[in-house]
């Protein structure tokens, strides 16, 4: 497993644990921040795709500088699992580089999912989503936040998490919000340090395949690397 140095502090809850309670924030930050207009939809359509027991909530980074909506559906995608879903990402500029060397603007949320009993995924998208407010990472199919998974479950053979296309909620690859906006969701998979350097040698749909070929269970964080 490689070590975290080059991880943002954007990319760090407070303590490196828990995100702060807003009640425990001045009253100016504490106070809840309106949905952009776009929000509601962009949250519908969460909703309509994940299922389960909805609620958004925000999460404030541990200098009380940036917030991020999250959506959480419990019971979702199936009993006892929980799905978290930002809402509010879409409104951060996502340029993705192209090979004719031009870069093309993608709106996206991110999602995790979780297994029954844990919220070490609710967890790792908040830092995921405080490294996209604040440090600008990029946000596509195959890009990898190293050390995220790790840092909320230092036990983890999975540390690294690798952004894929929704398939828990495949409705949310690509949705129209309005006439000038589409959203595309990107559902986090946590993979090991080996598959992480295999993928880089290949691509990723090659990996993904790889994946599929070995039916991962993508939520385990305790599972046997495919390569």
């Amino acid at each position: 497993m490689s070590n975290d140095d080059h991880i943002s502090d954007a990319a760090r809850l407070p303590g490196g644990l828990d995100p702060v309670d807003p009640q425990d924030l001045p009253a100016d930050v504490a106070s809840p921040e309106a949905l952009p207009p776009t929000g509601p939809a962009v949250v519908e359509a969460a909703v309509k795709a994940i299922g389960g027991e909805p609620e958004v909530e925000g999460m404030v980074d541990a200098g009380a500088r940036t917030r991020v909506d999250v959506l959480t559906c419990r019971n979702a995608p199936v009993p006892g699992w929980t799905t978290w879903s930002t809402v509010t990402l879409h409104t951060e500029h996502n340029p993705l580089p192209m090979v004719s060397g031009e870069t093309v603007e993608i709106r996206a949320e991110l999602m995790t999912v979780g297994l029954p009993g844990s919220d070490v995924m609710g967890k790792v998208l908040g830092s995921c989503a405080f490294a996209v407010l604040q440090d600008h990472w990029m946000m596509a199919p195959g890009v990898v936040f190293g050390d995220v998974v790790s840092l909320y479950d230092p036990d983890t053979t999975t540390p690294h998490l690798m952004w894929a296309h929704p398939f828990t909620a495949t409705e949310l690859g690509s949705v129209p919000i309005d006439e000038q906006l589409t959203v595309h969701w990107l559902v986090g998979m946590p993979i090991t340090e080996a598959e992480r350097q295999w993928m880089e040698s290949h691509d990723y749909d090659s990996f993904a395949n790889l994946l599929d070929e070995h039916q991962v269970t993508y939520s385990d964080l305790r599972r046997k690397s495919v390569v």
